[in-house]
């Protein structure tokens, strides 16, 4: 049953990347207007998953957040910690936190992944609207 669903699975996401490449539209637009086309709900941005992702990518900056929280050691920051950083972004950012988080993950997928140059051209005011967001660094 797993190797069918696997198969199926791949089939699906290459008919999803041909249709992004050919509708300069990001993958996750797609489905998600697919799920909305078949009467099919939408989950809402799980923004603590954005974190994580943001956490990771601005480790330094973040731990600084929670100075006082951090433990003396120098592995791997607990998931309470990160928890009270996060605490302390929604803190600092109440009204822009969730469009930080969206603009760091948007600039990631297009930054990872190969774009035609219609998509380009259609992110290229995203990308430079980041770039302009003191909170959103481009890599």
């Amino acid at each position: 049953m797993n190797a069918a669903l696997d198969t199926g699975f791949v089939g699906i996401e290459r008919h999803f990347l041909e249709l992004a490449a050919s509708t300069a539209l990001p993958m996750t637009q797609l489905i998600n207007l697919y799920l909305k086309s078949r009467g099919r709900s939408v989950n809402g941005t799980n923004y603590w998953n954005l974190y994580a992702n943001y956490f990771k990518d601005h480790l330094q900056e973040e731990l600084g957040r929670c100075e006082k929280e951090k433990s003396e050691g120098s592995g791997t920051p607990s998931a309470t910690l990160r928890r009270k950083c996060y605490e302390k972004f929604k803190d600092t950012f109440p009204d822009t936190y969730q469009d930080i988080l969206s603009k760091h993950e948007e600039v990631a997928l297009l930054s990872s992944s190969p774009q035609t140059i219609a998509r380009a051209d259609k992110h290229s005011k995203t990308l430079s609207e980041c770039d302009e967001h003191p909170r959103v660094r481009l890599r």
